[in-house]
This record gives C-alpha cells, sequence and structure tokens, in this order.
C-alpha cells in the first residue's frame, strides 16, 4: 500500500483526534476511492459526448420532461 501525505483542514482536526489511526485511514481510503470513482467516470463521460450535439440547455429540458412524465405516470 502506498502512503501520501493529506493536507486536513485546522476544523477537522478535533475530529480527527478522536479516531484511531486504522479510523482515520479507513475515513480518507473510502473519501478517496469514492472521489476517484466520481472524477474517473465524469472523465469518461465527457469523452463518451465530446463529439456529441447535445446541450446542456437540451439535456436539461429532456430531463424536466422526464420529470413531468413521471410525476404524471405516478399520479395515475
Amino acid at each position: 500500500m502506498s502512503e501520501f501525505v493529506v493536507n486536513v483542514p485546522d476544523e477537522l482536526i478535533p475530529g480527527f483526534r478522536k479516531l484511531d489511526q486504522k479510523e482515520v485511514n479507513a475515513v480518507f481510503s473510502k473519501a478517496l476511492k469514492e472521489r476517484l470513482a466520481e472524477r474517473l467516470m465524469f472523465k469518461v463521460a465527457d469523452e463518451l459526448l465530446k463529439d456529441s450535439e447535445i446541450t446542456d440547455e437540451l439535456a436539461l429540458e429532456w430531463g424536466s420532461e422526464l420529470k413531468e412524465h413521471a410525476a404524471k405516470q405516478r399520479r395515475k
């Protein structure tokens, strides 16, 4: 396993001092895994959509329409 240095904001230090080293490592490992997965997913999505003609505005419009359709289906 690799080690690296992390700068922790001062306001979080008291909370980390209440944990043992194993718990701190678990917190950082989980956060790193989640954030890394999220960033990689966005990187892949950007690559897949780089030649797309779908604009942000169109995606938002479709999302609104889908939300309205789902709401109507729930009311039935």
